[in-house]
């Protein structure tokens, strides 16, 4: 790995990534502050009320509303927080080595001494101290004030939303990097990458009335973020740990090798 690569990565998106951060930590201390205003009261049976296929859409998941875990899976943890991070590693990691190919600078790179292998592991560095940072920006303000609103997450829930929440940036940052390391373009391998997270997502919602429409059953990375249940048990199954493990070691250590066999001419 080269750590001037690295800093130079992080530097160059040092602006999207402080917008995304700030934006994630001003997003989490509200939903905080929103707590006991509306969740578990009057708002809550509302919600609830609301048909499950309604609620889903929001990924609401099986976990109540009125309980702490169901209102932030379901106003913050769950879809919302899901677009916003893809978006910011689906962006990274479209940049990390298509978009320098489409933009002409990666040859430019690759003229300093240093190889292809490294280089990419350079982004991949790159693209888990971008994840860490998001993570952090999420759930430290969740721990931080929420005692202030009578919201106490215990040391060990926390960590596993931050360990988790981890692994799925990982995850589906990895699809990004390896559709990045094989096409030319920034906007394709960006735009494969969504599509296939929204198949999962249609996926998900339309296989609560239909199970023919489950297409990636228990490999859908959208369906298996509960953060809601391990707020409210503390636990998060083997399963998912593996799932989102298995496909962010396999991603991103495949788009490795094929950036280190392709062409960037």
């Amino acid at each position: 790995m080269s750590w001037t690569i690295l800093r130079a990565t992080l530097q160059q998106r040092r602006t999207a990534l402080a917008w995304y951060v700030g934006s994630l930590v001003a997003y989490s201390w509200m939903m905080v502050w929103f707590y006991p205003k509306i969740g578990g009261g009057e708002y809550a049976k509302l919600i609830e009320s609301m048909p499950p296929e309604m609620l889903q859409l929001f990924g609401s998941g099986d976990v109540s509303f009125a309980s702490m875990g169901g209102f932030f899976q379901t106003e913050y943890l769950g879809l919302m927080w899901m677009l916003i991070v893809a978006s910011a590693v689906l962006i990274y990691a479209s940049h990390a080595f298509a978009g320098e190919i489409a933009d002409g600078t990666m040859e430019l790179v690759l003229s300093q001494p240093v190889s292809r292998v490294k280089l990419a592991i350079t982004r991949v560095a790159g693209l888990v101290a971008y994840v860490l940072l998001l993570a952090a920006a999420t759930f430290v303000p969740i721990q931080v004030f929420g005692p202030t609103y009578d919201i106490n997450l215990s040391a060990e829930t926390f960590w596993l939303l931050m360990a988790l929440g981890t692994l799925f940036m990982l995850a589906v940052g990895g699809i990004g990097m390896l559709a990045s390391s094989v096409f030319r373009s920034g906007g394709k391998a960006s735009s494969i990458a969504a599509g296939v997270l929204v198949v999962m997502w249609v996926s998900d919602l339309v296989a609560n009335f239909s199970d023919v429409a489950d297409f990636f059953g228990n490999v859908n990375l959208i369906s298996s973020w509960q953060p809601g249940k391990i707020i409210n048990d503390g636990t998060a199954s083997a399963e998912v740990w593996w799932l989102y493990g298995i496909v962010a070691l396999v991603s991103l250590v495949a788009c490795v090798f094929v950036f280190a066999r392709r062409d960037v001419a």
